[in-house]
């Protein structure tokens, strides 16, 4: 990929550097914008799905050019493999997110999956087995997989040359540059929680639940970039 990218340019983190920061700043203008914007199936959580379902999308085209437009290698096998398993992934984070449209369409949450969800709804990251074990939870594994796919793997790459030559024949390397914003956001959620505490008043979500859909948000919009990346670099390795 042409080192004159705007992946390779200040201005697109720039952008999103502010775009962080301003939807933390949210937490601090009221409940009546509190109650439009985080809240269920409001704008942060649409957000979230809407983004994560437009990576899946991009991974899914990834998949489809790497089937049309790449020798059949059994290094190319793997790295197709890859992509749609990722697409797979965000398509179900993007259903998830909102318990595939429950609210949306008004369907009832089946009896046996409403006993076994900690919130009674049509999905599988509130299930009570799940959330009480803490290294297994949603939340600990969302972490874990943006830390090691965007932040680790890309470090690595930089550090040894011959692990990027070699790791990028089976997986897409992250740009180190995107993972220092995956960095950036999860640092804001820390520090809102502190710079925000007297100012956030709304009463029907508690700070810690505000900032984590504001997080996860930030996320998602960020991994939109992530998928756009990994298919522009899989074009470029044609």
């Amino acid at each position: 990929m042409s080192k004159s990218h705007l992946f390779f340019k200040p201005t697109l983190y720039i952008v999103m550097a502010i775009y962080i920061a301003f939807t933390f700043a949210f937490l601090a203008m009221g409940d009546r914008v509190i109650a439009a914007t985080i809240p269920e199936d409001h704008y942060f959580e649409l957000i979230t799905s809407l983004a994560l379902f437009v990576t899946a999308c991009l991974f899914f085209y990834g998949f489809w050019m790497a089937r049309t437009s790449i020798a059949k290698t059994r290094v190319s096998l793997i790295k197709q493999v890859v992509y749609l398993g990722l697409a797979l992934l965000f398509f179900f984070g993007a259903g998830e997110e909102i318990s595939w449209g429950q609210r949306i369409f008004g369907f009832e949450t089946p009896e046996a999956i409403a006993e076994a969800n900690k919130q009674e709804e049509f999905n599988a990251h509130n299930l009570a087995a799940w959330q009480n074990i803490d290294f297994l939870n949603a939340n600990t594994l969302f972490d874990a997989f943006w830390f090691l796919f965007a932040v680790f793997t890309p470090a690595v790459a930089i550090i040894a040359p011959s692990f990027k030559q070699f790791a990028g024949r089976y997986i897409p390397i992250v740009y180190w540059g995107l993972g220092l914003l995956f960095l950036y956001n999860y640092l804001w959620a820390k520090v809102a929680k502190v710079v925000y505490q007297a100012a956030y008043t709304f009463d029907r979500i508690s700070l810690t639940q505000a900032v984590q859909e504001i997080k996860e948000s930030n996320y998602a919009v960020i991994f939109i970039l992530v998928g756009l990346f990994a298919v522009l670099d899989l074009k470029n390795s044609k």
